[in-house]
Order: structure tokens, then C-alpha cells, then sequence
């Protein structure tokens, strides 16, 4: 069984717990299916003191996982300093995995991760695959100091996943490379699964979910349901899931006799998906979307979406599941109107996307392609 080290710089933290989760679980799906992988998570974070690492493993199913807290007043100096944390992290993988020598050093998103990656693929002599899931990769690409080693680590690299054909392309004209492989994030669909709705156009019940800071846009979404619910005599209920800035603005604002705003914070996976399932419509506005896991997620459960038409989003929305509009007041106004009065097939929305992302599916096409880097001399 052929060794794997996979890089993440991008996990779920206590202030941030949604953070990364796609990448956690695309491991663990890995790591069901096959021994020999070694999960190296790296948290760079803020702390008073000048200096601390602290160091925990365990047993990942047939793998391990290894969580590193690099903890700092000068944690954003660290954090840009790639090759510096690549010989924090030689030293603890010398400390926690002696004998660990990986035929495949995974790094999920270019900068940092994929820099420090790609100097533990030539330390092992191994291959580098990157897995980019990040929507300014194309941008840091020309950054005057860090551009080269990152167009380096894509260059070099055996393999690079991308979360969605808009990502590939980006990445694509940025980095020179010709194919990038698509492979989507994972939805867990044993949790996100389909109940039959029985919708009551008197009784609208609409759900949204963010880590709410740009480039979500929670102004959109609330400014035009405000106004919708001036329009119509149905009542309205819209459950805000996730923290952040732009929560904190409408927070302890007033609303119409006829609308009622549930601030839920963050909630657990469970949690989401028994929302889902009582929700009647999902609605997601952003100003970029590299692929949109909590929209995969309500399609799963047979929720029809209305979400902004940028990015990834118009692979997953279509007429059979929702609506694109563009980002203004007035065109997600006009959206919740069409999609209120649509009609949609809530089964066959949930089982397109229950074929194409579930955990088994996504797994299996990543071994594939690690089958493929280590069939290249």
C-alpha cells in the first residue's frame, strides 16, 4: 500500500468551524477506503505569546491524523513565511512519524499549503498533487514575491484537482497547466438526504448558510426578502445559519408583521441538514463561488435554490432546481417571485446530486488519479 501525506492549512477551528470541513471530510473518506495516509492539519494561529507548537495525533479509520497549533503574535508573518512552517513541520513529522517516507504529498490550496508541499515532494522524492478549492489562486499567482513558487508548485506538481470546471479554468490560464481535474467536494449524503416536502404558499419557510463575511452577500438576500414580504400576504420565516460582520448589521433590525428572522449561529452538520429538510426554498448570494458545498448540501435534501449567477454556481443550479439571478435588490426580488410560484420535482433534484457527490464517489476519483501520478516515470 502506497504512503500518502496530505496538507491542510485550512481546517475547522473553534472560531471558525466550518472552516476546511470539506477538506476533513474528503479525507476521512479517503482514509475509509484505504491505509497508508497520514493527515497533517496546520493551524496557524493568533496567541500572546511569541512562540508556541503544540502537537496532537489520532487514528483517522485506516489512517492518521496529526493537528499541529502553531500559536503567535506574529502568526501572519508565519503564516506568509511557507518555508519556514515546511521545517516546523519537517521537524514534527521527524518527531511523530520517524520512518515515514510518502510516495504522494497532497496539498489542499496552492499558497500556503501547496508551496510547502511541493518542498516535501522533492525532500521525499515524491509526486505532488495540489487539490485547489481557492477562488484568489489566479490572483496570488502574479503576486511579486510569492508568484513564482506558487506557478513552481503548480508546474511541478504531477496533478492538479480543481472543486469545479469555473475553478479549472481560472487555474488554467493562470498557472499555464493544460488539464486540471474536476473533482467536486464531498456531501455527506447519508446526513443530507430526501424527505418529501409538501409546500404551503401561505407558510414560506427559506434557509441560508455562510460564514457571513465577503464575499457572501447577506444584504441581498435580507434587503429583497424585506421587500418581498411587503408583496405578498403569505408569512415568512428565514433561518440565518453562521456567524460573522455582516450578521452583526441586520441583527436588531425590525422586520414586516408578516417575516420573522431566525439567527441560529453556527450548528452542527446534523443540525443543518433537519433544516434543510423543513426548508422550502435555500437561497445563496455571493460575489464568487469556486463550488458551493452548502448548496450542493439543500439540493441533496430536494430543496430548489435561488442563488447568485457567479462563479461554480451555474454548474449546480438549473431550471429542474432552482434559479440564478444576478447580484442586485431588484433581480432577487424578482427570483423569489419566480421561484415561489415554480414548480419542481423535489426527488429528482435530490438524487442528481446525491449520484455525483457523495463520499464513495469522490474518494474513488481521487485514488484514481493517485493511481495515475504513480503510473508516470
Amino acid at each position: 500500500m502506497k504512503s500518502i501525506l496530505i496538507i491542510s492549512f485550512w481546517n475547522p477551528t473553534a472560531n471558525e468551524p466550518g472552516k476546511g470541513n470539506f477538506i476533513r471530510e474528503q479525507v476521512d473518506a479517503l482514509c475509509k477506503q484505504r491505509e497508508g495516509i497520514v493527515f497533517l492539519e496546520v493551524n496557524i494561529l493568533s496567541a500572546p505569546a511569541l512562540f508556541s507548537v503544540n502537537v496532537t495525533e489520532e487514528k483517522l479509520f485506516l489512517g492518521k491524523r496529526i493537528t499541529c497549533n502553531i500559536s503567535s503574535r506574529f502568526w501572519k508573518f508565519i503564516y506568509v513565511a511557507p518555508w519556514l512552517v515546511y521545517r516546523i513541520l519537517r521537524w514534527i513529522l521527524r518527531k511523530h512519524e520517524a520512518s515515514f517516507s510518502p510516495e504522494i504529498v497532497h496539498s489542499n490550496v496552492v499558497f500556503p499549503c501547496g508551496i510547502v508541499g511541493h518542498l516535501f515532494a522533492k525532500k521525499y522524492k515524491a509526486k505532488h498533487v495540489i487539490s485547489e478549492h481557492w477562488s484568489r489562486a489566479d490572483k496570488m499567482s502574479k503576486h511579486p514575491l510569492f508568484g513564482k513558487p506558487i506557478l513552481k508548485a503548480y508546474r511541478q506538481s504531477s496533478a492538479v484537482i480543481c472543486v469545479s470546471e469555473f475553478l479549472a479554468n481560472k487555474v488554467k490560464t493562470a498557472s499555464g497547466i493544460k488539464s486540471p481535474v474536476i473533482i467536486p467536494n464531498i456531501i455527506d449524503t447519508s446526513l443530507f438526504q430526501f424527505v418529501a416536502k409538501v409546500p404551503s404558499p401561505q407558510n414560506l419557510r427559506f434557509t441560508c448558510v455562510a460564514t457571513w463575511k465577503n464575499p457572501k452577500r447577506l444584504d441581498l438576500i435580507i434587503e429583497s426578502l424585506e421587500r418581498f414580504a411587503a408583496e405578498t400576504s403569505a408569512s415568512i420565516t428565514l433561518n440565518v445559519v453562521g456567524e460573522g460582520p455582516q450578521k452583526d448589521i441586520y441583527f436588531a433590525k425590525k422586520w414586516p408583521a408578516n417575516m420573522s428572522v431566525n439567527w441560529l449561529g453556527y450548528i452542527s452538520k446534523t443540525q443543518i441538514a433537519a433544516l434543510l429538510i423543513q426548508t422550502d426554498i435555500f437561497l445563496h448570494a455571493s460575489d464568487i463561488e469556486t463550488f458551493s458545498i452548502v448548496t450542493a448540501e439543500a439540493l441533496s435534501t430536494g430543496t430548489p435554490v435561488l442563488a447568485s449567477n457567479v462563479g461554480a454556481l451555474p454548474g449546480l443550479i438549473n431550471l429542474s432546481n432552482g434559479i440564478l439571478v444576478e447580484n442586485t435588490v431588484e433581480a432577487w426580488l424578482q427570483g423569489l417571485h419566480n421561484i415561489v410560484n415554480a414548480r419542481f420535482d423535489y426527488a429528482v433534484i435530490a438524487q442528481g446530486v446525491s449520484d455525483c457527490f457523495s463520499p464513495s464517489s469522490v474518494a474513488r476519483q481521487i485514488e484514481t488519479v493517485y493511481y495515475q501520478v504513480l503510473q508516470e516515470k
